[in-house]
């Protein structure tokens, strides 16, 4: 299944109070990505083990108050990151036409296996994976909306792991048949 515009997606939150958004944001990431109780295991694009923790529900939908001195406390509900939390898992099964996905080394640990980010270019938006330490697939990381040039300031010299592609189908001239299968 392809998507073309992940905006059908989208949740309206228009006039809901941030305790409503959260309340919503909770409940809808428990029903679609937790699907054993406190984690849900899904897979990736190419089939890869990817487990979603409802710990990570924090980092993923609020951001911080205070960059400067609180980098990894998050106080702040992000709406429209909870207004795009349907995106996150057309986005890793490779559904979303434009997308890609890159291996991102750490600037901090270059030791670590590099992070997975699955970038949509046409409705500028990011899906961050990190490996798991057991070697074993991936964790949901974060989800967020993001302009063009984040997502190019995030993905230079990162290597490319997939991109969507579509073959256009190369029709028999004497048979009207499809030659070729359009991923």
């Amino acid at each position: 299944m392809a998507i073309d515009n992940l905006n059908d997606l989208l949740l309206n939150l228009y006039g809901m109070s941030n305790a409503s958004m959260e309340e919503l944001g909770r409940d809808l990431y428990s029903r679609v990505y937790l699907n054993q109780g406190h984690f849900g295991l899904h897979k990736t694009h190419d089939g890869e083990l990817l487990i979603y923790f409802q710990s990570q529900f924090e980092h993923a939908f609020f951001t911080t108050s205070d960059r400067r001195y609180f980098k990894e406390g998050k106080d702040i509900l992000r709406p429209p990151s909870i207004a795009r939390i349907h995106w996150i898992g057309e986005v890793v099964a490779g559904n979303v036409r434009g997308s890609a996905c890159y291996a991102v080394p750490s600037t901090i640990h270059p030791d670590r296996p590099p992070k997975r980010l699955y970038a949509v270019y046409k409705t500028p938006f990011v899906v961050w994976l990190e490996p798991r330490f057991d070697g074993d697939g991936w964790k949901f990381s974060s989800a967020y909306p993001v302009s063009i040039e984040d997502i190019r300031k995030y993905t230079r010299n990162c290597k490319v792991v997939w991109k969507w592609k579509e073959k256009n189908p190369v029709i028999d001239g004497l048979t009207g048949q499809s030659l070729v299968q359009a991923e």
